[in-house]
Parts: C-alpha cells; sequence; structure tokens
C-alpha cells in the first residue's frame, strides 16, 4: 500500500505503508515474492501424452475435489479449483483469493492465480500463460460454463438463450491465462477454465508468459479528490491515492472532510501588528473589534483525509482563498490489463444556484469490491461496532459533547475530543452498514437469479458509498449505489428475455432495500426511488417515460433544469427515464426520483434529484441555536450529529436479520401498485394485476422488441411504448410470482 500526499508546492510523494493480509495470503506472497517479471519467449507446450496423468480424472470423479490445503499434491491443487470453483466470463481479475472462495466462482485469470498461489505455496515454481482461444474453443468454453436450465418460467416456444452464440460473450473469454508447472522434465500446462481440462492440457497457443506477482496481470485503483469555484472552471485536486486493487478491496476506505476556519485581521490592525493570519478558530470567542479598526474577516479550509483500515494513506486541504466552492468531486477509477475497466465519479459537494457552503463536516465510507459477500465477511466488524461497551461510551461522550454545546463550552479541547470520538467510530460504522448491504444484494441477487434460471456476475467492481454530513445540529445519512451492476445471461434453454426480468428485478429491490436498510437502522422513513415513485402511484400522479428524443416532454412537466441536467446523460446514452409526471412531496419538500433504464435489457438504476443513486435520511440532534454562532460550535455541532446518528446505527444495526424480507415485501408491494402505467389505455388492454401469470400475457417474451429508430435515440410512439410497456409487465409479473414464491416459503 502507499500513502499519497499532494500539496501545493510540488507533485504527489509516495512513501511506503503496511498493508493488513490474511497469513495464508501473506504466505503465499512470499513465496510469490521470490520471482518477477515478464518472461519473454514462451517454451514449446508439452503433448497431453508426455505428461503421466493416470488416474487424475478418477481420483476427483463423482466427489468434490479435497481442499488442497489438507494435501501437497499439486494435482489436488489443479482438481480443486478446475472442479470446485466455477469458470465466469468477466474479463478482467476484480476477486480477491478469500472472494473466490466465498463464491467459489472465477475468471479464467481468476482461477489461474488462485491456482498459482495454491502451487507456490507448495514450493513449486510456476508461469501464468496467456494466449488467445479461437472461435470455436471460445464457444466450447462458454457451452461448459453454462449449464441447461433446470426449470423454464414461460412457453419454451419463445426465443431461448445458447450463450455460446452471444457475441459479447465469446469476445469476453477469448483473451485466456493458464498455469504452467514446471516438472521434473517439463513444463506442464494446467488450464483449470474448461471442466473437462487434463494436466498436460491447453486449448491456445502460448503468446505471453508472467510471473504471478507480475503487475501486468493486476488491477489498480485510483481516488481522487478535486474541487473547483464552478462546475464549469478547471478543477484542482487535492487529494490522490493509487494502488492495488486488492490493498483496498473489502477493507474500510474512508474520506473524511472537515471545515476549519482562520480569522484574517484587518487592514489597520495588520499594519499595526505585522499582518498574518490568526490560529485555528481564531477571533471567533466573540470580541468586538475597535471602530478604528476594519472588521476582521474569516478563510475557510477543507482539510481532507483519506484512510484504509484505519491507516491514513493521503490527505490533502481544499484552500478556496477568495473564490467560493462549486463543486467538490471523487473520482474512483479502475485499469486492468492495459484496459479501463471503470471510471465513477461522486458529487460531494455542489452550490445550489452558484451559492452555498460545503457541509461544515463529511464522512464517505467507501466499499470497493468485486466479491461477492458472504455475511461472515462482516460478522467480526458488525460484533466490534456493536459492543456494549463501546456503546456505552460513545452515548456518554456524545451527550457530554451536547451539553458542552449546548453551554457555550466550545474549545480546542471539546473540538479534539469530538474529532478523535468521530474518527473512532465513524469509519467502522459506515463499513459495516456497506458491507450488510452488499452481502444481503449478493443473497437476493442469487436467489432471485437462480429461481428464473439466469448466471450473473461482475464486470465492473461495485463501489458503495455510506455518507454522514452534518450542517449546523442536523445529520444526513446517504448510502449510494455508485457503481452496482452485473452482467447477466440466461441459461441455455430458457427464454432470452427473462433476463430483462432479472434485471428490472433487482434494479427495484436494491432500490428498495437501500431504503429499507436506513429505515431498518433509524426507525425513519428512507427517501429512494422506490419510495418516491410508489408514493407517486399511491397519490395518482401518473407515470411517464422518455428518450432523448422526448425531452421537450420532461420540459413541459416542469421538470427543473438541474434536474433535467441530471438526466441528460442516460437520455444521450440511448437509456429510457421512468418518472412520475410531477414532483412528489416528502418531509416538506418536492422530489424528483426516476428509473434509469436500458430499453435493451432493462437494466434498470434508481436516481434521484440530488443526482445520486441512493437512499436518504435526515434527522435534526441539536435544537438549540445559540452556540452554533461560533463557527468552531457550528463543525463541532456538525460532527456530533454525525457521531450520534453512528451510535443509533451501531444500536440498530443488529436488526439486519429482517433486511433481506423487509427488501423483498417492499419490492413486491412496488411491483404490485405501479402496475406499469407507462402509456395511455394500456393497462385496460393487458388487464396486468398480480394475479396474471406469465402465459395470461399474450406472446409475453415470444417476440423480442426491437429498438428502431433515429440514431439520437428511439421514438416513444404510442405502438412502441405499448411493446415497450408489455415488455416491462412481462417483467413484472415474473418477479412478483417469484417474490410470492419467496414470500410463502
Amino acid at each position: 500500500m502507499e500513502r499519497m500526499t499532494r500539496t501545493n508546492s510540488g507533485p504527489a510523494v509516495r512513501t511506503p505503508a503496511v498493508s493488513v493480509i490474511s497469513a495464508l495470503t501473506l504466505a503465499l506472497a512470499l513465496s510469490i515474492a521470490a520471482c518477477s517479471g515478464k518472461k519473454s519467449e514462451a517454451p514449446a507446450r508439452p503433448r497431453a501424452e508426455e505428461v503421466q496423468v493416470s488416474s487424475d480424472r478418477a481420483a476427483g470423479s463423482g466427489t468434490e475435489a479435497a481442499r488442497p490445503a489438507s494435501s501437497g499434491d499439486w494435482r489436488d491443487a489443479f482438481r480443486f479449483v478446475r472442479d470446485a470453483i466455477r469458470t465466469e466470463p468477466s474479463p478482467f481479475p476484480l476477486k480477491t483469493p478469500s472472494g473466490v472462495e466465498w463464491s467459489r466462482s472465477a475468471n479464467p485469470l481468476e482461477k489461474a492465480l488462485y491456482l498459482a498461489r495454491l502451487l507456490l505455496g507448495q514450493g513449486r515454481t510456476v508461469e501464468i500463460v496467456e494466449g488467445e482461444l479461437d472461435d470455436a474453443t471460445a464457444r466450447r468454453l462458454l457451452t461448459a460454463i453454462f449449464a441447461p436450465a433446470e426449470s423454464f418460467s414461460i412457453d419454451p416456444s419463445a426465443p431461448v438463450s445458447v450463450p455460446s452464440e452471444e457475441p459479447d460473450l465469446v469476445a469476453s473469454v477469448k483473451r485466456h491465462f493458464w498455469v504452467r508447472l514446471e516438472g521434473d522434465d517439463a513444463w506442464v500446462d494446467l488450464d483449470p477454465a474448461f471442466p473437462d481440462a487434463e494436466p498436460g492440457q491447453s486449448f491456445a497457443e502460448a503468446t505471453e508468459r508472467y510471473d504471478p506477482a507480475d503487475e501486468e496481470l493486476g488491477t489498480r485503483l485510483r481516488f481522487a479528490l478535486d474541487w473547483s469555484s464552478s462546475p464549469s472552471s478547471e478543477a484542482e485536486t487535492v487529494l490522490e491515492w493509487e494502488g492495488g486493487f486488492d490493498e483496498a478491496a473489502n477493507k474500510s476506505v474512508s474520506l473524511a472532510i472537515r471545515g476549519r476556519f482562520e480569522e484574517t485581521k484587518g487592514v489597520e490592525e495588520a499594519e499595526e501588528s505585522g499582518g498574518g493570519i490568526g490560529g485555528l478558530f481564531g477571533g471567533l470567542s466573540g470580541r468586538a473589534p475597535s471602530e478604528k479598526k476594519a472588521a476582521p474577516g474569516v478563510k475557510a479550509f477543507y482539510p481532507a483525509v483519506l484512510t484504509i483500515d484505519g491507516d491514513e494513506v493521503a490527505d490533502g486541504e481544499i484552500e478556496p482563498g477568495d473564490e467560493p466552492v462549486g463543486l467538490i468531486t471523487l473520482r474512483i477509477e479502475v485499469e486492468s490489463l492495459g484496459r479501463t475497466v471503470s471510471s465513477s465519479r461522486r458529487v460531494l459537494f455542489e452550490a445550489d444556484g452558484g451559492s452555498g457552503e460545503p457541509p461544515l463536516f463529511q464522512r464517505h465510507a467507501i466499499l470497493v469490491t468485486g466479491d461477492r459477500i458472504p455475511a461472515a465477511a462482516w460478522q467480526g466488524d458488525l460484533a466490534a461496532v456493536s459492543d456494549e461497551g463501546l456503546l456505552a461510551d460513545v452515548r456518554a461522550k456524545v451527550e457530554g459533547l451536547k451539553k458542552d454545546l449546548e453551554d457555550e463550552k466550545v474549545d480546542e479541547e471539546a473540538m479534539e475530543g469530538g474529532v478523535a470520538l468521530e474518527a473512532r467510530v465513524g469509519p467502522a460504522v459506515g463499513h459495516v452498514v456497506n458491507m450488510i448491504f452488499a452481502s444481503t444484494s449478493d443473497e437476493r441477487t442469487a436467489a432471485e437469479a437462480e429461481a428464473l434460471s439466469v448466471a450473473w456476475w461482475y464486470r465492473v467492481p461495485r463501489i458503495l458509498i455510506t455518507s454522514f454530513s452534518g450542517t449546523e445540529g442536523a445529520s444526513e445519512t446517504v448510502i449510494d449505489l455508485r457503481q452496482d451492476r452485473v452482467e447477466a445471461v440466461a441459461l441455455p434453454g430458457q427464454v432470452r428475455g427473462i433476463r430483462q426480468a432479472f434485471h428490472y428485478g433487482r434494479g427495484v429491490v436494491e432500490s428498495a432495500l437501500e431504503g429499507r436498510l436506513l429505515e431498518v437502522f433509524t426507525g425513519k422513513p428512507a427517501l429512494s426511488t422506490a419510495a418516491l415513485i410508489k408514493e407517486a402511484a399511491r397519490a395518482d400522479i401518473p407515470i411517464r417515460m422518455f428518450s432523448s428524443l422526448e425531452r421537450d416532454g420532461l420540459v413541459d412537466l416542469g421538470v427543473p433544469e438541474p434536474v433535467l441536467a441530471r438526466m441528460d446523460p442516460a437520455l444521450e446514452a440511448g437509456r429510457i427515464i421512468v418518472v412520475p409526471e410531477r414532483a412528489v412531496a416528502w418531509d416538506g419538500r418536492d422530489r424528483w426520483g426516476w428509473w434509469d433504464m436500458d430499453p435493451a435489457t432493462m437494466e434498470t438504476v434508481g436516481v434521484l434529484d440530488s443526482g445520486l443513486h441512493q437512499a436518504m435520511v435526515q434527522r435534526t440532534v441539536l435544537e438549540t441555536e445559540g452556540p452554533m454562532q461560533s463557527r468552531m460550535g457550528a463543525v463541532l455541532g456538525a460532527m456530533v450529529g454525525a457521531i450520534d446518528t453512528y451510535w443509533l446505527l451501531s444500536a440498530m444495526i443488529i436488526k439486519h436479520g429482517g433486511l433481506s424480507k423487509a427488501a423483498l415485501e417492499e419490492a413486491k408491494a412496488y411491483m404490485k401498485n405501479i402496475q406499469a402505467v407507462m402509456c395511455p389505455e394500456f393497462e385496460r388492454k393487458v388487464g396486468f394485476s398480480v394475479s396474471v401469470t406469465l402465459i395470461d400475457i399474450e406472446d409475453c417474451f415470444r417476440k423480442e422488441i426491437e429498438l428502431v429508430g433515429a440514431e439520437g435515440g428511439v421514438k416513444i410512439s404510442q405502438g412502441w411504448c405499448e411493446q415497450f410497456a408489455k415488455g416491462f409487465a412481462c417483467a413484472s409479473t415474473s418477479i412478483i410470482n417469484y417474490y410470492l414464491s419467496q414470500a410463502e416459503e
């Protein structure tokens, strides 16, 4: 892990930091460290018949291969990775070794790296080999990866899925990796991606050879904090960190930004005393300046610190000077195998109409992962943050800080106590919330996929951000599904269109889940897209959908320009906006929320007018306004609001067991009530309701929707709208039937 600090006087400077890894991974890493660098030439590939492989298949047939840790035989290690770990068609190495074990799934490169680690742990000499599969072999691999569907949801005469014929899937597996083991007389090819592979068998000509520790086989992650005086002005990067993906994956990554203020002396006073700037929070005691001197000013700074598992890895400071702070953003970029995997940008603050100041305090807990997360991965963290002794201590200290604020006894000692207390609990609580969401989401996604005979995997890493921000005595908690996409394909023999039902259902459940998570943990209803659109349906507000060619229709609805600006990127990308035709009242404010939907796959993401894929809860912590007249008191009050929320979450987090069921009930209620009211007269034609089975909707999934229109988008004519809405109804009914079956269990 590297620590990176940016200063105004020079470029980023790197200093070493220690990463925490498990004992097993450490042992393997020490073995790997013995050699490095890409190897230039591939040796001649031995023929399969030149390698002794007698009874290998017989030893593993009929039973799951034994865990290789119990044996020093390289054949056992190979069989375990080949047979016990499913092969996925994802193109980038995103899983950690623990993630491979958790899900028992990995792509060919991840399987090769995992096998190499096991063999290095046995003291073997190995290398990673790269080659390119021809089309026929790529299709053979896909046929082996995807087992035929065990059940069918609808009439099998509808178009069915053949994953091995999907061009995108074929392309994703052509670049191939496997292991070579140095034997007594020759190198032995070991390709665990193919379930019928034997030692000594390879499926492509070797074009490159790598040491398993070669960085070219890894994934890089970068965080960067930018600010500018306005959205259109050039941004300045004030903090950045770059390192290996595994240095941050599944760990408690946390970014804290806290306001800091210094008094600037008046002009005449500066001439008398030699000028300069007052100390931290200087001049805020209330002393009135002399009438003969210019009034002092206050200069704002916003220091930021990035930590990973409690270790500070980067810091920086926003120094706006005389300029306003118009925009603060966090960029998260991932690269692997010479390509950009993903680039995500989260707005942390944007001035409203060119005015306003950043929150006095922000804490952003960031989970970056390529793994499917089991509950066992966070049980230890949960026990730590919900410890009764910790909760009692935090409660007592929070009450003490509140009393200091109410009594206007805010000094540097109180401030330091607040900073220390917040840093003690904030990152840990945010991390546990992220992990609980991720594992509950994976549980529900896997159950839905199994019920619908769909295979799914992560092509890009998940990025979940739980944010706590504070103003004077109030706290806002937001869960943002910044990057939460999965790839999916219907299993062979299943109807192709069922993938749409899967994507749509997952999008609704994810929005419902993030809202219910905050509601269960805080006891207060959370604002989310699912909740907002359900409220719109309850209030008889029609739901409409728009492509880029109907953008004027959004203007006619009175959608505010800032909200339109947040919709535009989706519209320009050819996606569909599904939105209530007017704002929905929530907590005394008019709010907008919409589904951002891919019309081809029905991949669905909920978005709110803040631009976040979020659920949000706001709490008032301090009713008094007196202490907030001091800027130090204001900052401390903002931190106390966040700490009070941490305490509440820690105390209520033991209710996580009810989340999965709560999210299912929420999604089921949503599906039953919305009824796909997107086109005039459609509902009467289809008669859509929860009691309708798939076969009751004429031609459901038999005719796939073809999008024909101008390059700028798809014109949502009445005929196309009915087609799309029918697909929406088919997907909704499929998911409702699945939810009902789950609820009955």
